[in-house]
């Protein structure tokens, strides 16, 4: 990931928090995170499906604009001050 380069330190548990609640607002099991150059693949199991053809994982590429994104909305959740991104 690009989104912690140039930074003093990399915050993970504010990432992981953030998708948590993805995670959890959408229901996934069985979830599977690889880091990549581009961001993030996550990859989650949804339980209700179970037809013959039917695809039991949603994979999703998680950009480091979708992880700013998701890490000051977890912040303001929480009444908090967003963290700042240098470019």
């Amino acid at each position: 990931m690009k989104l912690f380069r140039g930074m003093q330190r990399s915050d993970y548990q504010d990432v992981l928090r953030a998708l948590g609640y993805f995670i959890d607002d959408h229901g996934y099991t069985d979830v599977r995170i690889m880091e990549t150059e581009d961001g993030l693949v996550l990859q989650g199991r949804v339980a209700e499906r179970r037809s013959l053809g039917e695809a039991s994982y949603d994979t999703f590429l998680i950009t480091d604009e979708d992880i700013k994104t998701m890490v000051r909305d977890a912040f303001m959740r929480r009444g908090q001050k967003p963290p700042a991104y240098s470019e």
